[in-house]
């Protein structure tokens, strides 16, 4: 969209530039011929905190905007490897989230092109249609681990920079799902982790039952 930075500046300006801030907004789908087909992220009814983002991404990484602090908090502990990092967008909305705030604007700040050839991005197909693709990637071994790997990963960058209840909430969360089934069961009912919506949330502590996280 044409006002996309100025749009972005002006809110992160209304927050303390001292701090970590990143700006995010929701995007436009259209088709191959640029017809309007939906907005995504159409509802974020929960804070965009480091609850949220330790399990789940919703920060699409082409609307971002980040101010300096961010870039210097993400560059501080670089991960030698990427093969635990999930995707760029998400693990900067990790560690935003963890030392600052995240703003998300509701207005989408760009048009998000959707053709048969994507490989990447979000879909326009209905929910049974996504969760019928989720599970078959499931099913095949795909996606299993990669959230517990992440979260892994994140702590021993920078747990010793964590407020200490994040600190003993991330501990808990990887403790709880490295036991057995007993301990995840206690665990998944107290757990202070969510995602956005309540089918997600579900599914989310379902695959920590069975251990796949």
């Amino acid at each position: 969209m044409p006002d996309k930075l100025a749009q972005a500046v002006a809110q992160l300006r209304k927050k303390d530039g001292n701090r970590p801030l990143m700006y995010c907004s929701a995007t436009q789908m259209v088709s191959q011929a640029l017809e309007p087909l939906k907005v995504w992220p159409a509802d974020i009814p929960r804070p965009l905190s480091f609850y949220n983002a330790l399990i789940e991404n919703v920060c699409v990484g082409c609307t971002m905007v980040i101010n300096k602090e961010t870039l210097r908090l993400v560059k501080k502990r670089m991960p030698a490897s990427l093969q635990n990092i999930i995707m760029h967008d998400w693990w900067i909305y990790l560690c935003t989230s963890s030392f600052g705030e995240v703003v998300f604007d509701a207005r989408p700040s760009i048009w998000y092109r959707q053709h048969q050839n994507n490989v990447l991005g979000g879909s326009t197909d209905g929910w049974a249609s996504k969760w019928r693709k989720r599970l078959s990637r499931f099913i095949k071994g795909k996606n299993r681990y990669i959230l517990s790997r992440q979260a892994r990963q994140f702590i021993q960058l920078y747990g010793q920079d964590l407020p200490s209840q994040m600190y003993k909430d991330i501990e808990q969360f990887l403790g709880s799902y490295q036991k057995g089934l007993g301990s995840r069961i206690k665990y998944i009912y107290q757990s202070p982790f969510y995602r956005q919506s309540r089918i997600d949330n579900w599914i989310y502590k379902l695959v920590f039952l069975l251990g796949k996280l």
